[in-house]
């Protein structure tokens, strides 16, 4: 059977400074002698202002405190007393005669730590003091833990955030805030050229925040930039993301997410929704929201595969973009009430007083919140007017050395089943970076050879009209169809071939041929330019080609491209 060795226990030292608080002097040599026998040194006041302003001066270890004194009582010197000691442990022992409960009571609540009753033996003096150093030396390990915890976080913080920090696109092209709710967030934001100037956007919010809500966005980091910059498409971007993640994160941890891809080209946003609150376009000239793109499919990591609901949609001039995440619209206020919809509506209306959609947003979350503690990462990414912009930006970020003067060829072929799963303009860009093709070429063949390819795959094999794109109704048509026929698909195929000469004209010639029945090249070109959402693919290639050829029956097109650099 175990037994306590108390004559041990009693045996051990103690050291430090105690602070004894009492009006009365013979009890603070009473007890002053007592502490000095264990091993204290001992230093008095008189009543608590005077005990405060010792504790200021000096390093106290610990303080007993009488509880009925003039000018500050025991209760109040207590209360400051805790308040100044944040940085280390300092008990509290309350020394009194009372036995009143709620006096005792009261020694507790405000901040003390134990009490002593009078007459004080020495011993439980001496045993509870011993008490307080082992609880001393608990709290300074936890606190170096904490320490050295929070010099880990910063030191990972500074790693995360240059790993994920915006881009030059998000910095020259966006608006963007994300205020975290603790060291690391579990929001991201996104955005990346493709190599036709389009631009890609993604914020994604974890589940939760903190350090474990923000393990997956380095990785989602990598796989958007690197296959945006290749010129992969939102859809294929997500899918990737969506199995990294599914393998990345444990149960219950997902990513909800919008992804926005901007077609400056072909004026068209393209979004995907997946878990949180509505994307809005708003148009300044109609001064209203247009557009409220909601969540149409379940967040990215949750299922391997996943189906993926993507909408597009003109964009017109003046039209804005505001995509937020879940932080803004549950956002909490002292009591407890939901930031909600109808205040955001109220921001957004209200965006004229403001610099910008954002800055009205915030204001309005100022207003409400009013100091309240931040619970969640609160991100929102404000698209401006950029087709009203007046230098449009293009990707010349990723740099290539001189051309080699050679002489090369490039060909694929693509049945039906191919073209329902695979896109060949990322693997030619691929390509193209290997054999050192300038930026600025890269960018030009990837518009002219995207155009190139969408032209065979959606007129030539799928048969569609681009005629449907006469009015923004007829714009989501023809996507919705596109959609539907390309998962339908069960014959046709699609050629490309490409050969560069660079030793005699430094030029590609590129030819594209599908398996359709071809068009009138003629009534094609005679399109009248103010069709405002098709019609303008040839006079693109004629603008960036030497030549633009198609044969009679107008299922085969070779252009000539000389290059820039």
């Amino acid at each position: 059977m175990f037994e306590v060795d108390t004559l041990s226990f009693l045996n051990k030292a103690v050291k430090g400074t105690a602070l004894v608080v009492d009006d009365t002097r013979i009890n603070r040599l009473l007890l002053g002698k007592i502490l000095s026998d264990i091993g204290y040194q001992v230093v008095f006041a008189e009543h608590g202002q005077q005990a405060v302003e010792l504790f200021k001066q000096q390093d106290i270890d610990i303080v007993f405190m009488d509880v009925l004194m003039p000018v500050m009582d025991g209760y109040q010197a207590t209360a400051e007393i805790k308040r100044l000691s944040t940085q280390k442990f300092t008990p509290v022992l309350f020394v009194t005669a009372q036995n009143d409960v709620d006096a005792l009571v009261k020694c507790i609540a405000c901040g003390g730590d134990d009490i002593l009753f009078k007459p004080v033996h020495q011993a439980v003096l001496k045993a509870k003091a011993l008490g307080f150093e082992r609880t001393k030396a608990i709290y300074n390990e936890i606190s170096r833990l904490h320490n050295q915890l929070q010099e880990e976080e910063e030191l990972a913080e500074r790693v995360f955030s240059s790993a994920v920090a915006n881009s030059q696109c998000a910095d020259q092209e966006l608006l963007v805030s994300l205020d975290s709710a603790s060291t690391f967030s579990g929001d991201v934001i996104f955005a990346e050229y493709r190599p036709n100037g389009d631009i890609h956007v993604l914020l994604g919010d974890f589940t939760g925040h903190g350090l474990r809500a923000a393990i997956g966005a380095m990785p989602v980091a990598d796989i958007f930039r690197g296959m945006t910059r290749k010129g992969y498409t939102g859809e294929a971007i997500l899918r990737q993301i969506n199995r990294r993640l599914h393998r990345l994160l444990p149960t219950g941890m997902f990513m909800a997410g919008i992804f926005v891809e901007l077609s400056l080209q072909q004026k068209s946003l393209t979004v995907w929704n997946g878990g949180m609150p509505e994307m809005l376009i708003y148009n300044a000239q109609q001064q209203a929201i247009r557009e409220r793109l909601t969540s149409a499919s379940i967040p990215l990591g949750i299922q391997n595969e996943v189906e993926l609901n993507l909408k597009t949609l003109p964009w017109l001039p003046y039209d804005h973009g505001v995509m937020l995440s879940d932080g803004v619209t549950e956002a909490l206020s002292t009591s407890g009430e939901m930031f909600g919809d109808q205040r955001l509506a109220n921001a957004i209306a209200n965006r004229a007083a403001h610099p910008s959609f954002i800055a009205s947003i915030q204001h309005e979350l100022q207003l409400f919140c009013e100091g309240a503690e931040q619970l969640d990462d609160i991100s929102m990414v404000e698209i401006p007017d950029l087709l009203n912009r007046p230098n449009q930006q293009s990707a010349n970020t990723y740099k290539a050395g001189p051309l080699a003067a050679g002489q090369w060829s490039w060909a694929l072929e693509l049945d039906a089943t191919s073209l329902k799963k695979f896109t060949p303009i990322p693997l030619l860009m691929t390509t193209l970076q290997e054999l050192s093709v300038h930026q600025t070429d890269r960018n030009i063949l990837f518009t002219v050879v995207s155009e190139l390819f969408n032209n065979a795959f959606e007129h030539g094999v799928l048969g569609l009209d681009s005629a449907i794109k006469t009015s923004a109704s007829g714009f989501e048509e023809y996507y919705r169809q596109r959609k539907h026929k390309a998962k339908e698909l069960s014959e046709g195929s699609v050629s490309i071939a490409i050969e560069f000469d660079g030793k005699q004209t430094r030029q590609f010639t590129i030819k594209v041929a599908d398996s359709g029945s071809g068009f009138e090249v003629t009534k094609a070109t005679e399109q009248s330019s103010e069709q405002q959402y098709s019609g303008r693919g040839i006079g693109l290639l004629e603008s960036l080609c030497e030549s633009v050829d198609f044969n009679p029956q107008g299922n085969s097109v070779t252009v000539v491209y000389r290059c820039q650099h």
